[in-house]
């Protein structure tokens, strides 16, 4: 897949190349890792829709086998920035959403891209000794190529308004409503799932065995927890579960620095 970002450079998802549209030789192409290239392609799938840290995390590196980080993923993201930002004259490409993800900014045009061959002049192939040729039947044999022109273009703009009316439905961030859990010691705990009595019991269970350092963390200083924790965990099944502690400053409610814990196939012994 192609894409066009802000009229200006152009990403081969395939082999991660960024390449400027106007740019003369191959030479000035820029090649993504890997791992900068999935989480690029990822974002640019949906541009203006948050992905999660966990899932992110989940497609990048645990889909090919490799244990990812919070850290390894703040690092590629702030190399994608650098990269782009070269070319794109925009502060906020890829936004963050603190505790949360991130997302592609949808203020930014991107459109799929597809090479335009280049064509060679027409020519009209010399008549043979004997042999007359008609102007009129060469127009005619230009009249299906100018119908298979006019359709593929017809059918390049259709899908191109329904990608961008995808993505339009999809520009709100998502999980910007959070949902009071209750406290634990002098911790304050907030979820994005609305939590009935018997799964915030439930949560609180999970939230000890699986990360037991967060109550010795409250019980001695205040913080704001965060957690996300897949249906089938409070089933007992095996899921994911995402878990962010947040430090407050002394006197304030301003966070300074949040630890995060990401659990993969976690089940509840």
């Amino acid at each position: 897949m192609n894409y066009l970002i802000a009229n200006t450079v152009i990403y081969d998802t395939e082999n991660g190349v960024l390449l400027m549209q106007d740019a003369q030789h191959q030479d000035e192409a820029k090649t993504l890792t890997p791992t900068a290239n999935r989480i690029l392609a990822l974002l640019l799938s949906a541009p203006g829709e948050v992905f999660k840290r966990e899932e992110i995390l989940d497609k990048v590196w645990e889909s090919q086998g490799h244990t990812g980080s919070n850290s390894s993923l703040n690092q590629y993201i702030s190399i994608l920035r650098k990269t782009l930002s070269a070319w794109i004259e925009d502060d906020d490409i890829i936004v963050s959403v603190p505790r949360v993800g991130f997302y592609f900014n949808s203020a930014i045009s991107v459109a799929p891209w597809v090479e335009t061959p280049v064509e060679e002049p027409d020519t009209i192939p010399e008549a043979l000794p004997g042999v007359t040729t008609h102007p009129d039947s060469v127009r005619s044999s230009l009249i299906p190529m100018a119908v298979n022109l006019i359709l593929i273009a017809a059918i390049l703009l259709v899908s191109t308004l329904a990608v961008k009316s995808y993505r339009e439905v999809h520009v709100s961030p998502l999980y910007s409503k959070v949902y009071s859990q209750g406290k634990l010691g002098l911790c304050q705990l907030n979820s994005w799932q609305k939590l009935s009595p018997e799964m915030k019991k439930n949560a609180l269970d999970i939230l000890n065995l699986a990360a037991p350092e967060i109550k010795e963390k409250c019980l001695s200083e205040p913080a704001v927890v965060y957690f996300q924790v897949q249906k089938q965990v409070y089933l007992g099944r095996e899921g994911r579960m995402f878990v962010a502690t947040c430090s407050l400053e002394q006197g304030q409610n301003n966070l300074l620095y949040c630890d995060s814990t990401y659990k993969y196939n976690w089940r509840k012994p």
